[in-house]
């Protein structure tokens, strides 16, 4: 499965969000630049560790005309009970059947049960991570998604909703968690982004 990459189009898809009813990118094109970020969801403490860079970055990024969307493989009950009690800083999306996660390119490997759960006790040693959104574990449902060796993604739109910066694979690299760019290597997508819309050589 090859991911989607830098000058291709966005695959369009529509999603159930947290907050209630359903947004897709298409739903931003000719008006805004889009960050689309497939990850676990609140139920990874990783994932929440980089919820928090970003939400730290999310007002600097909708300056730059950007909204960021959260596709996660949340249930959509389990989300409306995260919308309910935390203060999500972007719009969270479900895709808990892995169709908009296909459509994008991003792989999903299987493993036998021993795999699982030495991924569990590995998981359940490691110190967790600081974030924005205080320590719980999982709900029992959504620990096949956390434990799940499926890719991460991150992507930037231009408003055109063609990809301009892609970054995916598997979550466990070398180093640890797969992490995301920093906040300023992607106010510098979108910049370059804004100044194309405006006419402006980059």
């Amino acid at each position: 499965m090859t991911p989607v990459s830098v000058g291709q189009p966005a695959p369009p898809f529509r999603l159930p969000a947290a907050a209630g009813g359903e947004l897709g990118p298409q739903d931003y094109l000719g008006k805004s630049n889009l960050i689309v970020w497939f990850t676990k969801g609140m139920g990874c403490p990783f994932c929440r560790q980089q919820m928090s860079q970003l939400a730290r970055g999310y007002g600097r990024f909708r300056k730059l005309n950007a909204e960021l969307l959260e596709v996660t493989v949340t249930k959509p009950e389990r989300a409306r009970f995260y919308a309910r009690n935390f203060r999500l800083p972007f719009p969270y999306l479900c895709d808990p059947d892995y169709a908009a996660r296909r459509a994008w390119g991003l792989d999903w490997r299987s493993h036998s049960p021993l795999w699982y759960a030495s991924s569990f006790v590995a998981g359940a040693r490691m110190p967790m991570p600081e974030n924005d959104f205080g320590k719980f574990l999982p709900a029992l449902g959504e620990w096949a998604g956390v434990l799940a060796d499926d890719d991460m993604g991150f992507f930037i739109l231009d408003r055109d909703g063609t990809v301009r910066h892609a970054v995916s694979g598997s979550y466990a690299s070398a180093g640890g968690v797969h992490e995301l760019p920093a906040n300023d290597e992607i106010e510098r997508v979108l910049e370059r982004c804004e100044r194309s819309a405006a006419g402006v050589p980059s």
